[in-house]
């Protein structure tokens, strides 16, 4: 075996050129498929924190909200959240509960009925300060001030473009109570944000404010879970635990478990494979070229050696393990030059 590995090496370095064009090939395209798979890997690393930060690990509804969430049924909302974030905060695992409020409104600078729509959120201090502003910029502005005597707004940046409104404008935010009657509220401008598309959407006031809109006193229409770890598949199971605690009368839901992520990570896994799969098949093809004219060019060096007593065997293993030899220096030297960009890629994506 030891001869024929040797053999297998000294063909390898007959022709260097060829050779070392078919490794650049492995190596490139190896390089390639690493840095890809890892950009692939930082974007949806990416649309996931965003996702779990603007809309919670684990999100805590009514059964009724859930089952007609589409409609946006006001009414089947959590009246009184105080004693089930006592009930969520008991659970091992769970670090942050938030109650939240997303409603849709139209927005116009002044006193006039618009027609831009906007999400208005509504949402704790704690929430805001931990998982909003660190995702966000200020365009302009400051945050919303906490002793204030008029209500206040700080807006999406894509809203204010939309409505070319300016910190100090007055704008107003018209919506609707649970029960279906008009509830407008005017407001200042005191601060314009961006961060990510779900940002920039956004109208964000007090959950007072908020609760204030929709008429629901002391209580929100969903409360997002965050675990205690940072491993966002802690999530699941915390869900599990969270249903257990409090019936059937709310739903659970972990963020992988929504239709959305149930449709866009398979959809993803395929895409990564078919990827792999094409890379793999081109390179493939360059080390065939390769070994196809080398086996052309020794045809008297092969008939010589089996007239000396190699077997058909012997020839067809000496000429694999030269493909294995090339096939393996160039996916490892592209796996090495590919993990420097696939690396901050995994961790960063691109930021646009």
């Amino acid at each position: 075996m030891s001869s024929i590995i040797r053999l297998a090496f000294r063909n390898a370095l007959r022709n260097k050129k060829r050779t070392g064009l078919t490794a650049a090939t492995v190596l490139i395209g190896t390089a390639f498929t690493v840095v890809l798979l890892s950009f692939l890997n930082g974007m949806m690393g990416g649309m996931t924190r965003d996702w779990v930060d603007a809309f919670g690990p684990v999100r805590i509804v009514t059964t009724e909200y859930a089952e007609r969430e589409i409609l946006a049924p006001l009414h089947a909302n959590l009246p009184e959240t105080a004693p089930l974030i006592e009930q969520i905060s008991s659970i091992e695992g769970v670090a942050h509960t938030a109650p939240m409020i997303k409603t849709g409104v139209i927005v116009s600078v002044g006193e006039e009925l618009g027609e831009d729509p906007a999400i208005l959120t509504g949402s704790s201090e704690e929430w805001y300060q931990k998982y909003l502003l660190p995702k966000s910029n200020f365009i302009d502005g400051a945050w919303l001030q906490a002793d204030a005597k008029k209500e206040q707004v700080v807006l999406g940046g894509r809203i204010a473009r939309n409505l070319s409104a300016k910190v100090g404008d007055s704008i107003l935010l018209m919506g609707k109570t649970q029960y279906g009657s008009m509830a407008p509220i005017s407001a200042d401008v005191v601060g314009i944000i961006t961060g990510n598309s779900v940002i920039d959407s956004r109208a964000y006031v007090t959950l007072e404010t908020a609760r204030w809109m929709v008429d629901i006193p002391d209580g929100a229409l969903e409360i997002l879970v965050y675990p205690t770890s940072d491993t966002r598949s802690d999530a699941r199971s915390v869900s599990t635990s969270v249903q257990k605690k409090l019936g059937d009368e709310y739903t659970s839901t972990a963020w992988m478990d929504t239709d959305m992520w149930k449709q866009q990570l398979p959809l993803m896994d395929s895409i990564q494979y078919i990827l792999s799969m094409l890379v793999v098949f081109v390179m493939s093809l360059a080390i065939f070229n390769t070994m196809t004219m080398s086996v052309l060019e020794r045809t008297g060096e092969i008939g010589v050696m089996r007239a000396m007593g190699q077997t058909r065997m012997t020839a067809v293993v000496s000429f694999l393990i030269e493909a294995v030899i090339i096939g393996v220096v160039g996916g490892i030297l592209g796996a090495v030059i590919g993990s420097v960009p696939a690396l901050y890629l995994e961790q960063n994506g691109i930021i646009l």
